[in-house]
């Protein structure tokens, strides 16, 4: 504040020339880009120390909830008595015995994270951006290498917790924007500025790309060597491919997405518009297996554990079902809907959906639905 004030002085001024105040001005103007930089690096750690926080608070909350249960059973048993009275208390405890207590959200069961994920659209990762995700309570960060196959790393720098999604990607290698450490896809640190620590190495996760896809492997056992294919229907083509985060938990998200008998009740303004309202929905499925069909609506779902949910709908024109089942449609749209783990809390959203039967712009209009489309 003091060289501001003294560059702008007026008495000052006048014993300077024009190039002088130029250069002292430009240095300024740099001084006060660096600082706002770094204001926004130091939001982003507060942020993470944030989330850091809350986290250990929901671990207490499960600790002390786990805690609570035994001593709950313990006072569960009455006393002996023959009023009426105890004998309802008895009773109705009695029947309520093996429901399930609604409670804190259970932690991620550990082969949950023995998966594949599709987690970003290869569109999207172009050489020298990162897209920074979240996975089962992680802050990782996607970038390309300078052979440009994708990487993921912990999106923390070695040296001071910064957020590394906050620098950039320089020569396939991304950089903190705190002092320029430099790390490959690999979590290796190839470059560190006025330091030598050798061995210096963050997280990194087993990705791959495949079919448009960016898949990570977050489990601790050896990634499958094969990912799963979600190759669109010969002759169709991608119209929409969207990520978003919801606040939605994993669980509740799925089976929201498998559960369409909602769909002509809540999404009366959007894609089940004009839907007519059956007095019985079944879904119908085969005697093994994890897919089916919905009657009367002429839509067929399978779900692939443990995040994947497909849909092929039989439709005329965009918002317009067509027929019984699919098998009578002449055109379909097939979605995707992929649902990764961010938090217990919190999911990523992977959606794509594909044609074979309308321009672009049709289907941009019919895929350019409010949030509110996919819950």
């Amino acid at each position: 504040m003091k060289r501001l004030l003294k560059v702008l002085n007026p008495l000052a001024r006048e014993f300077k020339s024009i190039g002088t105040m130029k250069k002292e001005l430009a240095e300024l103007q740099d001084e006060l880009s660096q600082a706002h930089r770094q204001v926004h690096i130091s939001e982003a750690r507060v942020s993470t120390a944030l989330d850091k926080l809350a986290y250990m608070e929901e671990l207490v909350n499960d600790r002390l909830f786990q805690d609570r249960r035994p001593a709950e059973s313990d006072q569960a048993s009455p006393s002996p008595s023959t009023s009426t009275q105890s004998l309802d208390t008895v009773k109705n405890k009695s029947s309520r015995k093996n429901l399930k207590v609604s409670g804190p959200v259970q932690p991620y069961q550990p082969h949950l994270k023995n998966f594949w994920y599709p987690v970003a659209f290869s569109t999207d990762l172009k050489d020298g951006t990162m897209i920074p995700i979240d996975c089962f309570e992680e802050p990782w960060v996607l970038f390309r290498g300078k052979d440009g196959k994708p990487g993921c790393v912990q999106n923390t720098c070695a040296h001071r917790a910064c957020p590394l999604h906050l620098g950039s990607v320089n020569e396939g290698r991304i950089q903190c924007p705190y002092h320029g450490w430099e790390y490959s896809t690999d979590g290796k640190c190839e470059k560190m500025p006025s330091t030598l620590l050798l061995n210096v190495k963050i997280k990194s996760l087993p990705c791959s790309e495949q079919e448009g896809m960016i898949w990570v492997w977050p489990g601790s056992d050896p990634p499958a060597a094969t990912l799963p294919s979600l190759q669109p229907p010969p002759g169709f083509q991608v119209h929409a491919e969207i990520v978003m985060e919801l606040p939605v938990e994993h669980g509740l998200l799925l089976d929201n997405l498998l559960d369409l008998a909602h769909a002509p009740f809540t999404h009366t303004s959007t894609f089940a518009k004009g839907w007519s309202v059956p007095s019985l929905v079944k879904f119908l499925t085969p005697a093994s297996g994890l897919q089916g069909y919905w009657d009367p609506y002429p839509i067929d779902m399978e779900f692939r554990p443990p995040c994947m949910v497909l849909s092929t709908i039989g439709i005329s024109k965009p918002g317009k079902l067509e027929g019984q089942s699919t098998s009578e449609c002449a055109t379909h749209l097939h979605q995707l809907h992929v649902c990764l783990p961010s938090s217990r809390q919190k999911d990523q959203i992977v959606i794509q959906n594909v044609t074979g039967f309308c321009s672009c712009s049709e289907a941009c209009s019919f895929h350019a639905l409010p949030m509110e489309t996919f819950c």
